[in-house]
């Protein structure tokens, strides 16, 4: 399935990042981001020119190359943009800007672009802050001792919180991948199989589908008086102990097709359910549920958070885990706005939200992840893998 966004599209995201630069006062941005074969903060540069570098991240060897797996693009609010990358773009990639630079020596390449576009000295905004490496940095700051750069991120953190018509279509189609993988995976997990095994037949139905698996956080185990819980850490489908008849098991699947990304939870018993298991199963299910149910015209970000925790609380659940959150946004990695009690975002349409929770009890462990797209009257429903299976 090919979803193509189109070049103006692209120029117009750029212009409206340079419109914010000189409102801020700012001479331009300088954009960062890291591919290198990850899905992990590849999303600001992808957003402005559709370009993905593979080749890996290696440690500096100047002068025959420098940052390595990393882009940027210079935006300029008088004078031409440009993208400086460290592989050639090949004919049939869709990267749609004019000026694009080549080279090994990164570090030497974007000191010479700053310098051609005026942005060698006085306010810059950088965009990836927490992407550039400490030692880029320090070598930008050795050769261009007048450049003041400050954070700028929260501009291409407003402008992709709202998708376009397009992205709408592309993160539909990488939830219904993913819905597939998860529905894979939950499908597989039978005793005597291995949490790498169940792995596998998520990747079976996520790489022919021209997906990239970001993480998997899966456990299983069994609950009440002799709890005890199963799972791996690198990778996290690493356990070797296979499942067995009265376990509870789960998985937080997420990934990427298209460049966008896919954020699905599931839980199943393997064997029978028992009536504790399904308790911990419909808790979350019940607080995602509710906060999607809180989305409406004028809600907030804060709502969603506030109305999960109250159905979580109404069945004897304490809010507690690794994110205490209720989701977020979704697009070329984890979107803005948070759903947390203070993050007061209005929601409006067109953003595209992950909707999680997961809950421990007595030993017993549920998961639940849904992602919609917020429409004038509410939301419609993006993830269709199945919901329970007891």
């Amino acid at each position: 399935m090919t979803i193509e966004i189109s070049a103006a599209e692209f120029a117009e995201r750029r212009a409206k990042a340079t419109a914010q630069a000189r409102e801020r006062g700012l001479k331009g941005l300088l954009v960062c981001s890291r591919g290198g074969g990850t899905t992990d903060r590849y999303g600001d540069v992808m957003y402005l020119t559709n370009f993905y570098t593979a080749f890996p991240y290696i440690p500096d060897r100047a002068p025959d190359w420098t940052a390595r797996a990393h882009a940027f693009v210079l935006l300029p609010v008088d004078g031409d943009e440009v993208l400086v990358c460290d592989t050639a773009v090949k004919e049939d990639w869709h990267v749609p800007i004019d000026d694009i630079v080549v080279a090994a020596d990164m570090i030497k390449s974007l000191v010479a672009e700053l310098k051609a576009r005026d942005l060698a000295e006085g306010d810059v905004g950088i965009v990836g802050a927490d992407v550039l490496t400490w030692g880029t940095h320090q070598a930008i700051a050795r050769e261009l001792p007048d450049l003041s750069l400050s954070d700028a991120g929260d501009i291409l953190e407003t402008l992709r919180m709202v998708k376009s018509p397009g992205e709408v279509e592309l993160l539909r189609h990488a939830s219904r991948i993913g819905s597939r993988a998860t529905d894979a995976m939950i499908e597989a997990a039978k005793p005597g199989v291995t949490h790498g095994e169940v792995m596998t037949a998520g990747l079976g139905e996520l790489v022919p589908a021209g997906g990239m698996l970001y993480n998997s956080f899966m456990s299983s185990g069994r609950g009440g008086a002799n709890a005890a819980s199963v799972g791996g850490a690198f990778p996290t489908y690493g356990a070797e102990e296979p499942l067995s008849d009265g376990q509870w098991f789960h998985v937080g699947l997420s990934g990427v097709v298209g460049g966008y990304y896919f954020d699905h939870a599931r839980s199943v018993s393997i064997g029978e359910a028992t009536a504790q298991q399904i308790e911990a199963y419909e808790a979350p299910i019940a607080a995602v549920q509710a906060g999607i149910a809180a989305i409406v015209p004028g809600a907030k970000a804060s709502d969603v958070a506030i109305a999960g925790r109250r159905a979580l609380e109404a069945r004897g659940f304490e809010l507690e885990g690794g994110f205490l959150g209720f989701g977020h946004g979704v697009g070329m990695g984890w979107d803005a706005p948070w759903l947390i009690p203070d993050d007061h975002t209005p929601l409006v349409p067109g953003m595209v939200l992950c909707v999680e929770r997961s809950v421990r009890h007595n030993g017993y462990y549920g998961d639940f992840e849904e992602t919609v797209l917020v429409t004038d009257t509410g939301t419609e429903l993006l993830t269709d893998a199945v919901i329970r299976r007891w």
